[in-house]
């Protein structure tokens, strides 16, 4: 399928998902919804990745791009495309102003942004922004939980865009396997799974792609190095492509050559994986899926991790997989699940497939992993 075709997915989805976003900020009285680049809800709205901000009323949509991104967001996006031809602070509030102007005659406009970790990386500019619609008499509220009541999982044309970046990332895993040697730098590997995404189609990452080896390995995400592979050695590969907003998180521990101990490690956190995915169907509580790994890994002796063991991937905003949750697992809900064991001043190992909970279980989505 091509990346049109996909497209033509996500414009289908982003049209029922938008029905659902106007009913919910009726309800919530929200007289608008303001949204910024480097969100994934934005860019699942705005239907480009080129544009600056998103601005979402009951009856209209406005795209805003400044003078560098305008042709390409007018190409790309359907909606009202608004040229910040000055890109300043007071330039892009005046154009939102004129907007919300008839709005604003309100008592008090409720403008409503995302403040969701992980989601929305403001600048100063845009903090900046909201604080100036402030003092013209709008209130900026928190509009997270309203959007995490929509964007809580995909619908099923947006399954078939999980699906193709699971396989791309799968495809890169499956090309680092077989590339790996001793003697490597780290960002060798890095390149040899990224050229495998860029070649899919898939040229954007959420985070850098992380190759973390030997002692390297003992830090959770640590950033890709020019350390050179010794025989032995853990790798830990980590993978973020995105694509309109639909990202993922895909991980293995390879082992350079041969090594006892790393080898018996990765048995044992991949079998706690496997036990934490017999718990997962609809009605089971998030939490368990977060409790059993743990509970097995620190059976073995082995120390605890200092992550979530899951978390949403599509840009959605559920499951999360941690004690602190307490709702339950639904039908289609997509994450990643990473338990892990890291060894201070040794290495470590994570592993980290994709998930989907199907009607009566799950399925990995991440083919290189269904090997487990």
């Amino acid at each position: 399928m091509s990346t049109g075709s996909y497209l033509d997915h996500v414009k289908l989805a982003t049209e029922r998902r938008l029905r659902r976003l106007r009913e919910v900020m009726e309800v919530e009285n929200l007289g608008a919804l303001l949204l910024f680049e480097g969100d994934p809800i934005a860019y699942k709205i705005a239907l480009t990745n080129h544009f600056n901000s998103v601005l979402v009323l009951p009856d209209n949509i406005y795209v805003f791009a400044d003078p560098a991104l305008y042709r390409e967001t007018l190409n790309e996006s359907p909606w009202n495309v608004v040229l910040v031809e000055n890109y300043t602070l007071g330039e892009l509030a005046k154009k939102m102003q004129s907007l919300l102007e008839e709005r604003a005659q309100s008592p008090r406009l409720a403008i409503g942004v995302d403040k969701a970790w992980g989601r929305a990386r403001l600048s100063f500019l845009y903090v900046d922004l909201l604080e100036m619609l402030r003092s013209r008499g709008m209130e900026v509220v928190d509009a997270t939980n309203l959007l995490a009541a929509v964007f809580d999982k995909p619908f099923e044309e947006e399954l078939l865009v999980i699906k193709w970046i699971s396989n791309a990332a799968s495809q890169a895993l499956e090309v680092v396997e077989q590339s790996l040697r001793p003697g490597m730098r780290e960002y060798e590997v890095a390149a040899i799974a990224d050229k495998v995404l860029d070649e899919s189609g898939i040229v954007d990452r959420w985070f850098s792609t992380i190759v973390a080896s030997g002692p390297r390995a003992a830090s959770p995400h640590a950033k890709t190095s020019t350390r050179r592979i010794s025989p032995g050695d853990p790798i830990i590969v980590d993978l973020g492509p995105i694509w309109m907003g639909y990202d993922g998180c895909v991980a293995y521990t390879f082992i350079a050559g041969q090594d006892k101990y790393w080898e018996n490690i990765l048995e044992k956190v991949e079998n706690a994986l496997l036990l934490g995915l017999e718990q997962a169907r609809p009605g089971m509580p998030a939490r368990i899926l977060d409790e059993v790994p743990r509970e097995e890994l620190k059976r073995c002796g082995l120390p605890d991790y200092p992550h979530l063991t899951g978390h949403p991937i599509g840009g959605f905003y559920k499951p999360v997989i941690a004690d602190f949750i307490d709702y339950k697992l639904e039908t289609n809900m997509i994450f990643a699940y990473e338990p892990a064991a890291y060894i201070p001043g040794k290495g470590g190992i994570r592993i980290e497939p994709h998930i989907l909970i199907t009607q009566n279980g799950y399925e990995i989505l991440t083919e290189f992993h269904k090997a487990l």
